[in-house]
């Protein structure tokens, strides 16, 4: 019986290779703004990409926010990630990015899809990024997730590490 091939290559999104690899990545700070809300519990969202690609699907949990990029791309982010990365600002609903990540190309060529640590799977195209949230000096989250490439250009810029 033949089976249609995927069209994403599965990927472990924590191999040693990848994980390495993050480690020794450019450190970026995302940049602009976002809205956000709290999330109802049970909310499913499906991430969109602004090219109009579906990227994951995930369901809110207790305390979760709801972020809207400015392309409009919508995923959910636990409370004590979005404290950490975003603070309020004079606009209601409206929040400045602090965050920093590590990220590195596709470094397979093709579409890759991973199960995010949500326990959905992920998927991006061959220009997608495989990025790890850090701290201002590096340190990763250790928790790898997949960024369009022109969602990344239009909202990180790269820094030097402050460690």
């Amino acid at each position: 019986m033949e089976t249609k091939e995927s069209q994403f290559q599965q990927i472990d999104r924590k191999s040693p290779d990848i994980m390495s690899a993050l480690a020794e990545a450019s450190v970026y700070k995302k940049q602009g703004r976002v809205e956000a809300r709290p999330a109802t519990v049970g909310e499913e969202i499906t991430t969109t990409l602004e090219g109009g690609a579906k990227e994951t699907v995930n369901k809110a949990g207790e305390e979760d926010w709801i972020m809207t990029n400015p392309g409009g791309e919508q995923y959910i982010i636990s409370e004590k990630k979005f404290l950490g990365r975003y603070e309020a600002t004079d606009e209601d609903g409206v929040y400045a990015a602090k965050g920093y990540c590590r990220a590195i190309p596709n470094p397979f060529g093709k579409p890759i899809e991973i199960m995010a640590s949500w326990g959905s799977p992920q998927t991006g195209d061959e220009r997608c990024l495989i990025a790890d949230t850090c701290d201002a000096s590096g340190k990763c989250d250790g928790e790898p997730y997949l960024i369009d490439a022109d969602a990344f250009a239009k909202t990180y810029k790269q820094v030097e590490a402050q460690g």
